[in-house]
């Protein structure tokens, strides 16, 4: 019987998985468009691919995909499970605005998507109608810094599946009340804002699943946003917070830890305030209070505890009032564990 030969050097002799793993290691999109045009067999591989998730690209290029998915196949539509574009430095015109309309209604299995626009396009009118409320597909992961309104909540109540979700908001901007249905986003576990206001965090949050949460805190606001992480349906697990104002830690803590003492990840960032190695070893008593913190960090652009030494100080003290402690960042950045014999160590 005749024996057909196999030409070891081809990648056809390999499985499938394993070339498609391989060549996942090339760059995108640069390296993947020639292998389009190598051969039957790699031209498949080659525009899951490039289609498979779409994001990192410069906004003329983004403008191209976009045109290119409104005239392709619908067997390559269905291949995009992300997508990302971000015009953020760019003008938004009415066609683009169309144009992201347009391609979202074509992409069934879509799971994650992020649209970034500019602080200007979002003041100057509501962006939101581009995501359809009739989308065919169900988002676990959304993103986006445009602007809230009533247009972008109905969007959110049409996607019952999202899992994690960011919205930015608009520095200073008044906007009108964001409401959702209490039957929407009944599966959210992770939710990221920067300047969103106490309201529309508590709007976002309450009753719902949320066990990771990322915020901003502001003078004007006091401790609002704090209050509100109560009225999660499951104890929030994982805090990040971003101070705009000066806030020292002897203020701050205890405030987390009246409301929160189960967190297991509290990442803490101020971008105005000074912090000095008296004031951080101060606050070693306050971490008492939280009965399963495993990891803490603390991080300032403007401090003068730096030096190798206050580090450790800070860290072994840190991890004695709260002995639950793995990991500490420290405010330059320095990750921190317990080592072998017991006494902290940087990485």
């Amino acid at each position: 019987m005749s024996r057909s030969v196999v030409n070891p050097g081809s990648l056809t002799f390999l499985p499938l998985e394993l070339t498609d793993h391989i060549l996942s290691f090339l760059s995108w999109p640069g390296d993947l468009y020639p292998l389009l045009l190598v051969n039957r067999y790699l031209n498949p591989i080659a525009e899951r691919l490039l289609y498979r998730n779409i994001g990192d690209l410069s906004a003329p290029r983004a403008v191209r995909l976009l045109l290119s998915l409104v005239n392709a196949s619908a067997a390559r539509r269905e291949i995009v499970k992300a997508l990302a574009v971000d015009f953020s430095d760019n003008r938004v015109l009415f066609a683009l605005e169309l144009l992201v309309y347009r391609v979202l209604r074509l992409l069934p299995h879509l799971r994650a998507l992020n649209v970034e626009v500019s602080i200007h396009e979002n003041r100057q009118r509501a962006l939101a109608w581009i995501f359809p409320r009739d989308a065919p597909f169900r988002l676990r992961s959304f993103s986006t810094s445009i602007r809230l309104h009533p247009d972008l909540a109905a969007f959110l109540e049409s996607q019952p599946e999202i899992r994690d979700l960011s919205l930015r908001g608009i520095p200073a901007y008044a906007s009108g009340p964001f409401t959702l249905q209490t039957s929407a986003l009944p599966h959210l576990e992770n939710f990221r804002s920067v300047h969103v206001d106490p309201d529309t965090l508590c709007e976002v949050i309450s009753t719902r699943p949320v066990v990771g949460i990322s915020l901003s805190l502001f003078s004007e606001h006091g401790y609002r946003a704090l209050e509100v992480l109560a009225r999660t349906s499951t104890p929030v697990r994982r805090l990040t917070i971003l101070i705009f104002d000066a806030l020292a830690p002897n203020e701050l803590l205890p405030q987390l830890a009246a409301r929160l003492p189960h967190l297991e990840a509290l990442h803490i960032v101020a971008l105005v305030q000074q912090y000095n190695l008296d004031m951080l070893l101060a606050s070693a008593p306050l971490l008492e209070a939280f009965s399963g913190l495993r990891f803490l960090t603390f991080m300032a652009t403007g401090s003068s505890c730096c030096e190798l030494d206050d580090e450790e100080s800070v860290a072994g003290q840190w991890a004695r009032a709260c002995p639950t402690l793995t990991t500490i960042i420290l405010p330059k950045g320095r990750v921190w564990f317990a080592g072998s014999t017991g006494r902290w160590v940087h990485s």
